[in-house]
């Protein structure tokens, strides 16, 4: 497992794309019905290190399966950078609150990223989609907050159980065994394969 420079740059350049999206889903928010003003996370204390040191740790966990350090990274740093959603907070903006916490979200950054990046790197697509889950385990584990899981389409902030946290990080890591599992397999039948 070692890094190289162009995992490096395919680790920013997937970092800057994500956080983009995110950034300008949660501004979808600002037009969309039940808006409401939003806290700014730096005021409110809800973007600190430890809230990133979290989200980053549940990320990687599930992105161990992977064996390899790159996706390692990026199911770390995706976890994170799901709270540029935050935006709409720092600017004082009317919004939906946690517009990237949602299904919505995880699928069009796993289709955007996808076909952006390398439409057959399957790893990558389940990490854009997992990490929302993993996003949602350490919310859940540190405070057990609500989300708009079905944004823009339903803008209501759905309560869920703190103590399922678990169930949302097992989840990512079997999803991520998964692709994984199967993206070796092609991987080493390509191999083989004349």
């Amino acid at each position: 497992m070692k890094l190289e420079r162009k995992d490096v740059l395919f680790v920013v350049g997937v970092s800057i794309v994500y956080c983009s999206l995110s950034a300008g889903f949660s501004l979808l928010g600002t037009i969309l019905p039940d808006r409401m003003v939003l806290l700014n996370p730096i005021e409110h204390g809800s973007l600190n290190l430890k809230e990133i040191a979290g989200h980053f740790i549940f990320g990687a966990v599930a992105g161990i399966v992977t064996l390899r350090i790159k996706y390692i990274l990026l199911s770390g740093l995706l976890a994170v950078l799901i709270d540029s959603d935050h935006l709409v907070g720092l600017l004082h903006m009317e919004g939906i609150p946690r517009m990237g916490h949602s299904i919505t979200f995880a699928i069009l950054s796993t289709v955007v990223l996808m076909l952006v990046f390398y439409r057959k790197d399957y790893r990558l697509g389940a990490i854009a989609a997992t990490s929302v889950l993993t996003h949602i385990s350490y919310d859940m584990f540190d405070g057990g907050f609500g989300f708009p899981i079905f944004t823009p389409f339903v803008n209501k902030i759905i309560e869920l159980p703190r103590t399922d946290w678990l169930a949302f990080e097992i989840a990512a890591i079997v999803i991520m065994g998964i692709v994984s599992v199967m993206s070796t397999r092609k991987e080493l039948n390509k191999q083989i394969s004349p």
